[in-house]
């Protein structure tokens, strides 16, 4: 199993990769890896914000659906000719962790407006802006995948001041839920 995450501090010890801020950088940078390294399975670990009634800040969830989304085509400013599918995780590997399953939404920016979340925020509990793309490169080269994120923040206008408060907490306890199925 591989361990992938957007940047070096969320693996923090754990051996993996960093595949890059934001769903086309880590598209490109897992494909990569996964074309270097040929994982039989991917594990993403990372800090993602919660949706309005989604998990607190402070805990773990873990995907069981991630899905793609376009801010200006929310709004109503332009549209999306064939939206992506969501792309299910690997039941294998999700019941191996422990904590709550949820749907992810990945964006192309941490979405900061009020009305733009609540128009994102319908039928997903939780947004990462990596997940699609990791899980886009897993299911095009044939490997399962899964994702483990810390809840860092609440999506909105102060996500970015309470993810600079929160992502050292939420990162690890990330790893620490996905250290008996790195480890055993």
């Amino acid at each position: 199993m591989l361990l992938m995450a957007a940047v070096a501090e969320e693996l923090g010890d754990l051996e993996g990769v960093p595949v890059g801020i934001g769903p086309v950088a880590s598209a490109a940078g897992a494909a990569a890896a996964l074309a270097a390294r040929r994982p039989t399975a991917v594990l993403l670990l990372g800090t993602c914000g919660a949706y309005p009634g989604g998990p607190p800040i402070g805990s773990v969830v873990v995907a069981e659906r991630v899905g793609l989304a376009f801010g200006v085509a929310a709004m109503g400013l332009g549209y999306v000719p064939r939206p992506p599918s969501p792309i299910p995780c690997a039941a294998d590997l999700t019941s191996a962790i422990h904590g709550p399953r949820v749907a992810v939404l990945s964006c192309g920016a941490v979405t900061t407006d009020e009305v733009l979340v609540g128009r994102l925020s319908d039928g997903w509990q939780c947004e990462h802006l990596e997940s699609f793309g990791v899980a886009l490169a897993c299911r095009e080269a044939g490997v399962p995948f899964a994702a483990v994120l810390g809840v860092s923040n609440l999506v909105g206008p102060n996500a970015h001041t309470e993810w600079l408060s929160h992502r050292e907490s939420a990162q690890r306890a990330a790893r620490e839920a996905v250290l008996p199925l790195v480890q055993g």
